[in-house]
């Protein structure tokens, strides 16, 4: 009984140094979950906010200050629109508008306070807002209302949303941890806002536990450490603070994990241990090391398998097929290191395609270009004023593209300029075309080249957007003919994910084609032209959108489009089907002499069998192409991400 005694001593000592060090990792982690939640979720409000004051109609209604019940209806209005709890907005001195929840107040001078003072500089801070008077915390972001994004700010828009107890539960939700909000009163003491503990319970250790200037000196992210009791749980905690625009600590938070819970499977495994002791110790010893070897041994082969992928192997076998925690980690893994794979094989595949360089020129370029003012532009030459033009990368259609350098944030971009031609549609296809934009520059995915901006130079309109190097599928189809299916599904599977974001958004890209479409030396596809395709055929003077206007490349372009019937997202699952059959066959499904022979093909023939042209084509791929180029719509995908997995399924 004494060795049993100090073997049972000796296990538990390590049991609760695993537990501390297991709950410390997770406490980490999830104070590093907290700040990105709450980042992730200030910056969509901040976006919301700039997206929803970009309205003429808008702007001039909240800065009403002559009816003040319409500027309190505006008011409303946006807070509805971008999810926030409140808003309030104040004219260019400062001077409160309208305020949604206190909707008595107005006239008062909010000029000193930073949040209003940064908005009026020009600039969109957010930071916690605290209210005494209801007892709640708010993160507030405040955004500048102007008519131009050079001009003076009109006035300042302020949006929140509130930190409260369901906050706290979608975070305990994704993190597995207790959470709990506090926000310091005038005496720099804690009080609960939000919590998914019982405030009653937790309040007295966060009283004696918190304290304000161990936050306030907390700028490496470290956090300051705590315990609590909390009935029959001991709590360890891990605290973070939440500041205001000018880096006050106005309150904080608190990642909480239970001690006991930690040390659950150990405990029952211990009563178990204790039951076979009535049967006898050797019994008891082997369960035990049967017990510690089912747990240990599925973390060790992750393990050992991480480190391999560490290494760049990613043939490792992860063999672990439990239902519970592991298992499910593992799946996640082997989905993780699949992908890996995929982009190695596609890099690989890039190499060998462009003699061991990742990339290659995106697309050859005419040799006398014109641009501005119809003079060209040589590297060298700014353009508007803050654009330094390094070279041309490459032109089409809509347009000649540059490589520049943005001297005001200090990075790469890439200029479309717009051929006057393509603008020709008048004011309306200009609104048309600015309501696209509009909705592009909301689509932010690694699959997705960026659209920062559309802008106008002596009459020439011109489009700035993340500068992206690598090289076109195209090129990569034309020098290397049939592409790997392996290639093909990482292509197409990248593809679906910049569409599902896109779809997500509201946008159809109306012009999916390798050609608008790169692949980065990283092995990530990237599309291009989000909100672009439009301008091909506006309509005259029939407002901002119009069924029966065909845009696109007729070799890409679904049954519908080409008829001018309404679009909606499975016209571009079309398109990415031919992009697949072009990948896998070196040509596209339909091929004719002139333009109006292509299009009764699309119309009227069914789309050949990939494994005509390529026997390597296996079955259920060439399904897959042949359901998303479908005559009809209602046979195809419904969405992106159905089609997404039903290609991850394949490999």
């Amino acid at each position: 009984m004494a060795v049993l005694g100090i073997t049972f001593g000796v296990t538990s000592v390590k049991a609760n140094r695993t537990a501390d060090a297991a709950i410390h990792r997770a406490l980490l982690s999830t104070r590093r979950a907290v700040d990105d939640y709450l980042a992730a979720r200030t910056r969509t409000l901040g976006r919301a906010s700039t997206v929803a004051t970009d309205v003429p109609q808008y702007r001039q209604r909240l800065l009403n200050q002559r009816a003040r019940a319409e500027a309190l209806d505006q008011a409303d209005d946006i807070r509805g629109l971008i999810d926030a709890a409140w808003v309030l907005v104040t004219n260019s001195d400062g001077i409160l508008i309208a305020r949604t929840d206190y909707r008595e107040q107005y006239d008062r001078d909010l000029s000193i306070a930073p949040l209003i003072a940064n908005a009026l500089s020009g600039e969109q801070t957010s930071g916690a807002w605290l209210d005494d008077v209801r007892g709640a915390m708010f993160i507030a972001v405040g955004t500048p209302l102007r008519d131009r994004p050079t001009s003076a700010p009109l006035g300042a828009l302020v949006a929140t949303y509130q930190i409260d107890d369901s906050l706290a539960t979608a975070i305990k939700l994704a993190t597995n941890s207790d959470v709990v909000f506090f926000a310091l009163d005038t005496l720099n003491q804690p009080v609960v806002v939000g919590s998914t503990v019982a405030a009653q319970d937790i309040g007295p250790a966060l009283q004696s536990g918190v304290k304000a200037e161990v936050l306030a000196a907390d700028t490496g992210g470290e956090g300051m450490s705590l315990a609590a009791a909390v009935g029959n749980q001991h709590l360890i905690g891990l605290a973070g603070a939440i500041r205001s625009p000018s880096g006050d600590v106005r309150g904080g938070f608190v990642a909480l994990r239970s001690r006991e819970s930690e040390l659950a499977a150990f405990n029952a495994l211990q009563r178990t241990m204790l039951w076979a002791v009535a049967l006898g110790v050797v019994l008891a010893l082997i369960f035990a090391f049967v017990q510690a070897r089912q747990i240990a041994g599925p973390v060790r082969r992750l393990a050992v398998a991480t480190r391999k992928v560490q290494e760049g192997d990613y043939s490792v076998d992860i063999a672990v097929q439990s239902r519970d925690e592991i298992g499910i980690l593992s799946q996640a893994f082997k989905g993780l290191v699949e992908d890996l794979k995929a982009k190695d094989a596609l890099v690989e595949y890039m190499m060998a395609a462009s003699g061991s360089a990742a990339t290659q020129p995106i697309a050859s370029v005419p040799t006398a270009v014109r641009a501005v003012g119809g003079e060209p532009l040589r590297p060298g030459a700014t353009f508007a004023g803050r654009y330094e033009v390094k070279e041309i990368v490459g032109a089409g259609g809509m347009g000649v593209v540059y490589r520049a350098f943005d001297r005001e944030l200090q990075e790469p971009v890439a200029i479309k300029t717009l051929r006057p031609e393509a603008m020709a549609g008048g004011p309306a296809a200009l609104e048309r075309f600015k309501q696209e934009i509009r909705l592009a520059r909301k689509i932010a995915h690694r699959n997705v080249v960026r659209t920062y901006d559309l802008g106008e130079q002596n009459g020439m309109y011109y489009l700035t957007m993340e500068y992206v190097e690598g090289t076109s599928l195209k090129q990569l189809i034309v020098s290397r003919g049939k592409l790997p299916v392996a290639v093909t599904l990482t292509v197409g599977k990248q593809l679906c994910r910049a569409l599902e974001v896109a779809h997500a958004e509201g946008v159809i890209h109306r012009d999916i084609k390798p050609q608008n479409m790169v692949v980065e030396p990283s092995g990530f596809l990237k599309v291009m032209d989000f909100g672009i395709a439009r301008l091909a055929n506006p309509p005259q003077g029939k407002g901002l959108t119009e069924a029966g206007t065909s845009i696109g490349t007729p070799d890409y372009m679904s049954p519908e489009q080409l008829s001018g019937a309404e679009l909606d997202p499975r016209s571009d699952l079309y398109a990415a089907g031919v992009v697949l059959f072009e990948c896998l066959t070196g040509r596209v499904p339909f091929e004719a002499e002139t333009t109006w022979a292509l299009v009764a093909k699309h119309l009227e023939e069914e789309p050949p069998d990939p494994r005509r042209f390529n026997s390597d084509v296996p079955p259920l791929l060439a399904a897959v192409i042949l359901k998303a180029m479908a005559k009809s719509p209602a046979d195809r995908y419904e969405t992106a991400t159905e089609m997404h997995d039903a290609l991850a399924r394949l490999g």
